[in-house]
């Protein structure tokens, strides 16, 4: 979980957040991240700890292009998406991800449950031995399991990081997506809020809007509402709409059968140029059967699929509802948790006592990034933060 906020001490600072205008800037964690793991810096010890030092230096160009108000950065956990796969069991099947495992411990009594988490703790550490002995002595190990390896003690000591940068973060250990963290914060931000969003994820897309816009950082551009269409050839509210219909591979999500990108929107060319819901297509795809049949020719099967929404996977219910909630953001999936968590921190004061760049330099010099072992380096480096870091000092402090 990420870092908490006393509800006191938001309802103590309460006027600040009515201040106009609030810039927002809201991290999707673990895309960030990925992206910052193609640097192959490495420690005296040879650890990997490139994606430490490109996460920060990312978020310090960040801070410099704007005077932020708040700066957020949500992460996925092992179990993250466990509320889609109860949806839908096929859910991301194509990755590693051992949703079966999840609430193994339900119903155990509490000293099996320490049984358990004890047999956990010394499978990750022999886990990590073995991986580590395996280095050692030379075997080959899959670069999968090696970047995985990275990744994790990576993220976790980030996390020390963005404490000591008043970054507020939030991950959540019950099985809320990333996407859908930063929904529900969208969704409930105030109107006064301006919020950009960095990630490469294009299912954040469908939260554009006048308020919100993109940074992608695999392409290096802003996306918004505005330039939407000329940058992907239709407009950004037709982004649930596609998905619904044609899946995401990435996912495992299904699309209709035989229905591919290209076939929507030849069979809808109007997506091309306008919002068209999924019934509309489902209406379209009627029409063009009557006008067959009409003609005395034999329905197309993929128009008959959409009508009757059959998918080239198993699915335990009706697909476009299933697909809907699977993919459609504007109503996210969180555990009650997740929710307490953002609504407690979201535009919250918090407490400088215990934080400091003495604290970040001591974590520099621990992890061996030598890059900002040089103090000027160091403090040229996170001169970027002070300003944001004494903002959220001063609205602390601030007399109520």
């Amino acid at each position: 979980m990420g870092q908490p906020v006393r509800r006191a001490i938001k309802e103590a600072h309460g006027e600040e957040i009515g201040r106009k205008p609030i810039y927002t800037l809201l991290v999707d964690g673990n895309s960030l991240l990925k992206v910052s793991m193609r640097d192959e810096m490495v420690n005296d010890r040879g650890e990997h700890v490139g994606g430490i030092f490109q996460f920060l230096l990312q978020l310090k160009k960040l801070m410099t292009t704007r005077d932020w108000d708040y700066v957020y950065c949500f992460f996925d956990d092992k179990f993250s998406g466990i509320l889609r796969y109860n949806i839908y069991h096929q859910y991301k099947a194509n990755r590693d991800k051992h949703y079966e495992d999840y609430g193994k411990d339900e119903g155990l009594s509490d000293y099996m449950k320490e049984v358990n988490a004890t047999v956990d703790s010394w499978t990750k550490y022999f886990k990590k031995k073995k991986y580590e002995k395996d280095i050692s002595e030379g075997k080959k190990v899959s670069q999968e399991e090696q970047d995985d390896a990275n990744f994790q003690r990576e993220r976790a000591l980030i996390f020390r990081y963005l404490e000591e940068l008043f970054i507020r973060w939030e991950m959540d250990e019950n099985g809320t997506e990333a996407d859908d963290l930063i929904a529900y914060y969208i969704k409930n931000k105030k109107p006064e809020e301006k919020c950009v969003i960095v990630s490469a994820d294009m299912d954040l897309t469908q939260l554009l809007s006048d308020d919100v816009y993109i940074y992608n950082p695999h392409l290096h551009k802003n996306i918004t509402n505005r330039n939407f269409k000329k940058e992907f050839g239709y407009p950004h509210e037709n982004v649930v709409t596609k998905k619904i219909l044609c899946g995401d591979s990435s996912d495992n999500i299904s699309n209709i059968s035989l229905l591919s990108e290209k076939k929507l929107f030849e069979t809808v060319p109007e997506m091309l140029e306008r919002a068209v819901t999924v019934e509309e297509v489902i209406e379209r795809a009627r029409e063009l059967i009557k006008e067959r049949i009409d003609s005395k020719k034999k329905p197309l099967k993929v128009y008959e699929n959409i009508v009757n929404g059959v998918p080239n996977k198993e699915y335990d219910g009706d697909f476009y509802e299933i697909n809907r909630k699977l993919v459609d953001l504007s109503e996210p999936m969180l555990t009650d948790e997740a929710k307490e968590d953002i609504d407690a921190m979201m535009h919250a004061p918090i407490d400088p006592e215990g934080r400091s760049f003495s604290n970040i330099y001591r974590y520099i010099q621990e992890d061996g990034i030598s890059e900002l072992y040089d103090e000027s380096k160091f403090s040229t480096f996170f001169s970027s933060f002070k300003p944001f870091i004494k903002r959220e000092t001063e609205r602390f402090n601030k007399p109520v």
